[in-house]
C-alpha cells in the first residue's frame, strides 16, 4: 500500500479520554506494553489529565480524511530521556498508517525541540513494531532490558 494516505493530527484534549482508554486497553496494545495489565478507568482518567497538563507530554491524535480517529502517538519528555509510543486503532492496522503517524509526529516534535533525541523501547517479540520504527527513521539499535523485558532501544533525532 502506498505511504501517501491523507492523514492529519491534532493534539489530544480531555474529551478524548475515552478513546485513548479504549486504545490503551486493546488486547494487542496490552500484549506489547511493558505493563500488560488492563487499565482501570479512574486511574487512566487521572493519568491522562496529568499528562495533558504536564507540558512535557505530546499526545498526537491522528485522523483520516473523514476525521475518523485512526491512532495516537505519545512523545513524553521525562527527566533523563524522551520516549515515544504508538497505537493504531484495530480497524486501521495493517493499512500503512503507522509509519506516517510516526514520521509526522516526530517531525513536528523535533522541529520544536531540535536538541532532543526521541527514544523508542520495543519488546523483542514485537517484530512489526521494530520494523515500523526503523521505516520511520529510528536507528542506533541496542539490545536492552526495559522494565524486565528483553527489548530493542532505537532513537531518532534531527
Amino acid at each position: 500500500m502506498p505511504d501517501n494516505k491523507k492523514i492529519h493530527f491534532r493534539f489530544a484534549k480531555e474529551t478524548d479520554v475515552d478513546l485513548f482508554y479504549k486504545w490503551a486497553n486493546d488486547e494487542v496494545v496490552r500484549q506489547n506494553s511493558f505493563n500488560p495489565s488492563k487499565l482501570i478507568f479512574e486511574d487512566h482518567v487521572k493519568w491522562f489529565k496529568q499528562k495533558l497538563e504536564s507540558g512535557t507530554c505530546f499526545f498526537y491524535l491522528f485522523l483520516d480524511t473523514n476525521n475518523t480517529p485512526i491512532g495516537q502517538v505519545r512523545i513524553d519528555s521525562g527527566n533523563s530521556e524522551t520516549v515515544i509510543g504508538i497505537s493504531v486503532d484495530e480497524h486501521f492496522r495493517g493499512k500503512s498508517y503507522g509509519k506516517q503517524m510516526l514520521i509526522q509526529a516526530t517531525d513536528d516534535f523535533l522541529i520544536k525541540n531540535s536538541s532532543i533525541v526521541i527514544t523508542a523501547y520495543i519488546k523483542v517479540e514485537n517484530i512489526a513494531s521494530r520494523a515500523l520504527f526503523k521505516k520511520a527513521g529510528f536507528a542506533n539499535e541496542e539490545s536492552v532490558t526495559e522494565q524486565g523485558y528483553a527489548s530493542y532501544k532505537l532513537s531518532k533525532k534531527i
